[in-house]
């Protein structure tokens, strides 16, 4: 996908490709479009990375319910 922003929208804004990249892959994260994984690769980041930015942003991790009694059903089979 290709898109152009005009630059008078941006006006005074420092914005570099992997900023947007990076804004973009959050934006699909925090409205569960994305895993966390799949937001990286949009990002073209590492999972650590785009994790150390979301600490960095104060936005909290997607992690439910559900997502805990499946790790904790992992670590009974691995433990």
């Amino acid at each position: 996908m290709t898109f152009t922003i005009p630059s008078e929208r941006l006006r005074n804004v420092a914005l570099t490709e992997r900023d947007a990249l990076v804004d973009i892959a959050i934006g699909i994260y925090k409205r569960e479009e994305a895993s966390l994984g799949r937001a990286a690769e949009v990002a073209g980041i590492t999972s650590v990375e785009l994790l150390d930015e979301l600490g960095r942003r104060r936005i909290p991790v997607n992690y439910g319910p559900t997502d805990l009694q499946a790790d904790l059903a992992t670590l009974k089979t691995i433990g």
